[in-house]
């Protein structure tokens, strides 16, 4: 992963896990429901952000040592549609 990638990814989940902490207190509290809804909703914006950061490192880092030999390419092709859901292909 690139460092810069690394950085970023580990600073958003640490602030993901802040945020799993307040969301683990708020329904033990009881809290009101769009208060935990709106929790719940921030954890799934960061990782989408963290999802976005790693899945940009890896084309950086890993495509063009996966791109140079078409069976390389085809198996790097079908990983990357697999991780983000866009194929059923194995």
């Amino acid at each position: 992963m690139r460092a810069d990638a690394k950085k970023k990814t580990l600073d958003a989940i640490k602030r993901l896990e802040g945020l799993t902490a307040k969301l683990h207190q708020l329904v033990d509290e009881d809290a009101y429901c769009t208060k935990v809804l709106e929790i719940a909703l921030a954890m799934q914006g960061h990782l989408k952000h963290i999802q976005g950061m790693v899945l940009q490192s890896h084309l950086h880092t890993c495509a063009p040592k996966n791109l140079s030999s078409p069976k390389a390419k085809e198996a790097f092709i079908t990983d990357i549609l697999k991780v983000v859901g866009l194929s059923q292909r194995s």
